[in-house]
Protein backbone atom coordinates (compact mmCIF):
# COMPACT_ATOMS: atom_id res chain seq x y z
CA UNK A 1 0.00 0.00 0.00
CA UNK A 2 1.33 3.34 -0.64
CA UNK A 3 2.42 5.71 2.31
CA UNK A 4 2.88 9.44 2.95
CA UNK A 5 6.56 10.51 1.98
CA UNK A 6 8.52 11.29 4.17
CA UNK A 7 9.31 14.83 3.59
CA UNK A 8 5.28 15.61 3.46
CA UNK A 9 5.06 13.99 6.81
CA UNK A 10 8.55 16.57 7.56
CA UNK A 11 6.19 19.25 6.57
CA UNK A 12 3.32 18.41 8.54
CA UNK A 13 5.74 18.00 11.72
CA UNK A 14 7.19 21.47 11.25
CA UNK A 15 3.42 23.03 10.55
CA UNK A 16 2.61 21.17 14.25
CA UNK A 17 5.78 23.03 15.54
CA UNK A 18 4.02 26.31 14.79
CA UNK A 19 6.30 26.63 11.75
CA UNK A 20 3.10 26.86 9.53
CA UNK A 21 4.33 28.76 6.79
CA UNK A 22 7.60 26.77 6.51
CA UNK A 23 5.58 23.46 6.84
CA UNK A 24 3.29 24.56 3.86
CA UNK A 25 6.29 25.60 1.40
CA UNK A 26 7.53 21.94 1.67
CA UNK A 27 4.23 20.75 0.09
CA UNK A 28 5.89 21.96 -3.32
CA UNK A 29 8.64 19.50 -2.75
CA UNK A 30 6.52 16.92 -2.46
CA UNK A 31 4.91 15.55 -5.58
CA UNK A 32 1.65 13.94 -6.24
CA UNK A 33 -0.50 13.38 -2.45
CA UNK A 34 -2.78 15.98 -3.36
CA UNK A 35 -5.68 14.71 -1.54
CA UNK A 36 -3.71 14.43 1.37
CA UNK A 37 -2.47 17.97 1.51
CA UNK A 38 -5.80 19.48 0.98
CA UNK A 39 -6.96 18.31 4.00
CA UNK A 40 -4.27 19.60 5.73
CA UNK A 41 -4.65 22.87 4.00
CA UNK A 42 -8.36 22.92 4.50
CA UNK A 43 -7.70 22.68 8.50
CA UNK A 44 -5.40 25.65 8.42
CA UNK A 45 -7.65 27.76 6.57
CA UNK A 46 -10.54 26.81 9.19
CA UNK A 47 -7.81 28.49 12.10
CA UNK A 48 -8.00 31.11 9.94
CA UNK A 49 -11.76 31.74 9.26
CA UNK A 50 -11.18 30.90 5.54
CA UNK A 51 -14.01 28.94 5.45
CA UNK A 52 -14.51 29.29 1.53
CA UNK A 53 -11.03 28.02 0.75
CA UNK A 54 -11.08 25.25 3.81
CA UNK A 55 -14.12 24.25 2.09
CA UNK A 56 -13.09 23.98 -1.09
CA UNK A 57 -9.77 22.19 -0.16
CA UNK A 58 -12.08 19.25 1.96
CA UNK A 59 -13.85 19.14 -1.77
CA UNK A 60 -10.44 18.46 -2.93
CA UNK A 61 -10.23 15.60 -0.65
CA UNK A 62 -13.63 13.91 -0.84
CA UNK A 63 -13.63 14.35 -4.36
CA UNK A 64 -10.73 12.94 -5.48
CA UNK A 65 -10.78 9.48 -6.59
CA UNK A 66 -6.23 9.33 -6.36
CA UNK A 67 -4.18 7.47 -4.01
CA UNK A 68 -7.10 6.03 -1.88
CA UNK A 69 -5.46 2.96 -0.63
CA UNK A 70 -3.21 5.18 1.07
CA UNK A 71 -6.06 7.83 2.27
CA UNK A 72 -9.36 5.37 2.74
CA UNK A 73 -8.55 4.84 6.51
CA UNK A 74 -8.40 8.68 6.56
CA UNK A 75 -12.20 8.60 5.64
CA UNK A 76 -13.34 6.85 8.44
CA UNK A 77 -11.06 7.97 10.97
CA UNK A 78 -11.53 11.81 10.71
CA UNK A 79 -13.96 12.06 7.81
CA UNK A 80 -16.34 13.08 10.54
CA UNK A 81 -14.93 16.26 12.11
CA UNK A 82 -14.23 17.56 8.27
CA UNK A 83 -18.15 17.26 7.45
CA UNK A 84 -18.44 18.79 10.65
CA UNK A 85 -16.66 21.94 9.79
CA UNK A 86 -18.64 21.55 6.44
CA UNK A 87 -21.60 22.24 8.23
CA UNK A 88 -19.74 25.26 10.39
CA UNK A 89 -18.59 26.76 7.26
CA UNK A 90 -21.98 26.24 5.65
CA UNK A 91 -23.38 28.66 8.25
CA UNK A 92 -20.83 30.98 8.16
CA UNK A 93 -21.51 31.62 4.13
CA UNK A 94 -25.10 30.74 3.58
CA UNK A 95 -24.24 28.01 0.99
CA UNK A 96 -26.97 25.35 2.19
CA UNK A 97 -28.59 24.88 -1.33
CA UNK A 98 -24.29 24.13 -2.82
CA UNK A 99 -22.90 21.89 0.32
CA UNK A 100 -26.75 20.07 0.31
CA UNK A 101 -25.71 18.50 -3.15
CA UNK A 102 -22.29 18.37 -2.95
CA UNK A 103 -23.07 15.72 0.24
CA UNK A 104 -25.71 13.99 -1.51
CA UNK A 105 -23.38 12.98 -4.64
CA UNK A 106 -20.44 12.31 -1.74
CA UNK A 107 -22.77 9.98 -0.08
CA UNK A 108 -23.33 8.04 -3.15
CA UNK A 109 -19.80 7.80 -4.18
CA UNK A 110 -19.12 5.90 -0.72
CA UNK A 111 -20.28 2.58 -1.77
CA UNK A 112 -17.13 2.47 -4.31
CA UNK A 113 -14.84 1.92 -1.00
CA UNK A 114 -14.85 -1.21 1.18
CA UNK A 115 -17.81 -1.53 3.11
CA UNK A 116 -15.65 -1.85 6.41
CA UNK A 117 -15.07 2.03 5.90
CA UNK A 118 -18.52 2.61 4.77
CA UNK A 119 -20.19 5.61 6.78
CA UNK A 120 -23.39 7.11 5.59
CA UNK A 121 -24.78 7.83 8.49
CA UNK A 122 -22.85 11.29 8.96
CA UNK A 123 -23.74 12.20 5.74
CA UNK A 124 -27.64 11.54 5.82
CA UNK A 125 -27.55 13.40 9.79
CA UNK A 126 -25.83 16.14 7.58
CA UNK A 127 -27.87 16.70 5.22
CA UNK A 128 -30.96 16.59 7.62
CA UNK A 129 -29.75 19.01 9.40
CA UNK A 130 -28.62 21.20 6.01
CA UNK A 131 -32.60 21.11 5.46
CA UNK A 132 -33.39 23.01 8.15
CA UNK A 133 -30.75 26.46 7.64
CA UNK A 134 -32.49 28.62 10.85
CA UNK A 135 -32.16 26.00 13.43
CA UNK A 136 -29.24 24.45 12.41
CA UNK A 137 -27.05 27.40 12.13
CA UNK A 138 -28.85 28.22 15.69
CA UNK A 139 -27.27 25.17 17.02
CA UNK A 140 -23.89 25.55 15.45
CA UNK A 141 -23.06 28.73 16.09
CA UNK A 142 -25.08 29.79 19.45
CA UNK A 143 -24.68 27.15 21.31
CA UNK A 144 -23.85 27.68 25.31
CA UNK A 145 -22.17 25.52 27.66
CA UNK A 146 -24.55 24.88 30.49
CA UNK A 147 -23.72 26.98 33.88
CA UNK A 148 -24.61 24.80 36.58
CA UNK A 149 -25.03 25.87 39.56
CA UNK A 150 -25.23 22.91 42.10
CA UNK A 151 -23.52 20.01 42.01
CA UNK A 152 -24.15 16.14 43.11
CA UNK A 153 -20.18 16.30 44.27
CA UNK A 154 -18.39 18.96 45.87
CA UNK A 155 -15.11 20.44 45.01
CA UNK A 156 -13.29 18.55 47.55
CA UNK A 157 -15.06 15.32 45.66
CA UNK A 158 -13.09 16.30 43.01
CA UNK A 159 -9.56 17.01 44.69
CA UNK A 160 -9.69 13.48 46.37
CA UNK A 161 -11.04 12.03 43.31
CA UNK A 162 -8.27 13.87 41.10
CA UNK A 163 -5.26 13.32 44.30
CA UNK A 164 -6.30 9.39 44.20
CA UNK A 165 -5.88 8.86 40.63
CA UNK A 166 -2.79 10.57 40.86
CA UNK A 167 -0.91 8.48 42.90
CA UNK A 168 -0.85 5.38 40.64
CA UNK A 169 0.64 7.36 37.70
CA UNK A 170 0.50 4.37 35.55
CA UNK A 171 -3.23 4.12 36.06
CA UNK A 172 -4.34 7.66 35.86
CA UNK A 173 -2.95 7.37 32.35
CA UNK A 174 -5.71 4.99 31.32
CA UNK A 175 -8.87 5.76 29.73
CA UNK A 176 -11.03 4.45 33.24
CA UNK A 177 -9.76 7.40 35.24
CA UNK A 178 -9.31 9.91 32.34
CA UNK A 179 -13.80 8.76 31.84
CA UNK A 180 -13.90 9.38 36.14
CA UNK A 181 -12.11 12.33 36.43
CA UNK A 182 -14.09 14.02 33.00
CA UNK A 183 -17.71 12.28 34.74
CA UNK A 184 -16.55 13.59 38.26
CA UNK A 185 -16.49 17.49 36.27
CA UNK A 186 -19.61 17.10 35.54
CA UNK A 187 -20.88 16.62 38.43
CA UNK A 188 -19.60 19.68 40.45
CA UNK A 189 -21.05 23.34 40.23
CA UNK A 190 -19.08 25.08 36.89
CA UNK A 191 -17.68 27.22 40.06
CA UNK A 192 -16.16 24.75 41.91
CA UNK A 193 -14.68 23.46 38.41
CA UNK A 194 -13.76 26.26 37.13
CA UNK A 195 -11.62 26.45 41.00
CA UNK A 196 -10.45 22.96 40.90
CA UNK A 197 -8.99 24.14 37.64
CA UNK A 198 -7.40 27.17 38.41
CA UNK A 199 -5.31 24.95 41.40
CA UNK A 200 -4.46 21.78 39.12
CA UNK A 201 -4.21 23.24 35.48
CA UNK A 202 -0.25 22.89 35.36
CA UNK A 203 -0.94 19.15 36.35
CA UNK A 204 -3.33 18.30 33.83
CA UNK A 205 -2.26 16.28 31.14
CA UNK A 206 -5.17 15.47 29.03
CA UNK A 207 -6.32 17.69 25.96
CA UNK A 208 -9.73 17.45 27.27
CA UNK A 209 -8.91 18.49 31.08
CA UNK A 210 -8.54 21.92 28.82
CA UNK A 211 -11.54 22.26 26.82
CA UNK A 212 -13.45 21.33 29.53
CA UNK A 213 -12.25 24.24 31.46
CA UNK A 214 -12.92 26.16 28.77
CA UNK A 215 -16.00 25.77 28.59
CA UNK A 216 -16.73 25.98 32.09
CA UNK A 217 -15.24 29.73 31.98
CA UNK A 218 -17.48 29.89 29.08
CA UNK A 219 -20.40 29.27 31.30
CA UNK A 220 -18.89 31.50 33.94
CA UNK A 221 -18.65 34.20 30.90
CA UNK A 222 -14.97 34.48 31.59
CA UNK A 223 -13.41 34.16 27.63
CA UNK A 224 -9.80 35.23 28.47
CA UNK A 225 -9.92 32.44 30.96
CA UNK A 226 -11.19 30.27 28.44
CA UNK A 227 -9.01 31.27 25.60
CA UNK A 228 -6.26 30.41 28.01
CA UNK A 229 -7.44 26.92 28.83
CA UNK A 230 -7.53 26.68 25.45
CA UNK A 231 -3.79 27.37 24.79
CA UNK A 232 -3.07 24.72 27.68
CA UNK A 233 -5.23 22.46 25.18
CA UNK A 234 -3.27 22.98 22.64
CA UNK A 235 0.07 21.55 23.95
CA UNK A 236 -1.64 18.43 25.31
CA UNK A 237 -3.68 17.83 21.61
CA UNK A 238 -2.44 14.56 20.01
CA UNK A 239 -2.79 14.01 16.70
CA UNK A 240 -3.16 10.09 15.33
CA UNK A 241 -2.28 10.32 12.00
CA UNK A 242 0.62 11.91 10.59
CA UNK A 243 -1.68 14.38 7.86
CA UNK A 244 -3.51 16.07 10.93
CA UNK A 245 -1.85 19.54 11.36
CA UNK A 246 -4.63 21.12 14.18
CA UNK A 247 -7.32 20.39 15.91
CA UNK A 248 -10.43 21.30 14.20
CA UNK A 249 -12.31 19.37 16.81
CA UNK A 250 -12.36 22.90 18.69
CA UNK A 251 -14.64 24.48 15.83
CA UNK A 252 -16.19 21.08 16.09
CA UNK A 253 -17.20 21.67 19.63
CA UNK A 254 -19.96 23.96 19.10
CA UNK A 255 -19.96 24.85 23.03
CA UNK A 256 -16.37 26.91 22.25
CA UNK A 257 -18.09 28.50 19.69
CA UNK A 258 -17.85 31.39 21.44
CA UNK A 259 -13.98 31.70 21.41
CA UNK A 260 -13.55 30.05 18.56
CA UNK A 261 -15.24 32.42 16.71
CA UNK A 262 -12.72 35.14 17.27
CA UNK A 263 -10.42 34.83 14.16
CA UNK A 264 -7.15 36.72 15.59
CA UNK A 265 -7.30 33.99 18.83
CA UNK A 266 -7.73 31.13 16.80
CA UNK A 267 -5.21 32.06 13.84
CA UNK A 268 -2.56 32.24 16.93
CA UNK A 269 -3.37 28.94 18.36
CA UNK A 270 -1.08 27.96 14.83
CA UNK A 271 2.09 28.96 16.50
CA UNK A 272 1.77 27.02 19.75
CA UNK A 273 3.63 24.16 18.79
CA UNK A 274 1.58 20.76 19.38
CA UNK A 275 2.94 17.97 17.76
CA UNK A 276 2.24 14.91 20.45
CA UNK A 277 1.75 12.42 18.46
CA UNK A 278 -1.01 9.74 19.88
Amino acid sequence: MPTIPTKLCEAFEKIRLGKVDEGTRLFDRVDGCEPIKSFALAELAYFRHDWKRGMAFARDFFESDQDWETVRHIITRYKDLHIDLFLVGTCRLGCWKETRVFLREIKKREPTFDKRYNNNDKYQQAIALLSDPENTARRLTETRPHLRTEGEKTFENLERIFSEARRDKKAFITSHYKQLLHKARKQVSSEDHARFYEKYADRLETALDHSEAAKTFIALNEQPKAKSAVHRYMSFWEHKEPYQVAPIVLFADYELWPIMSDQHFTESLLSIPHNREA
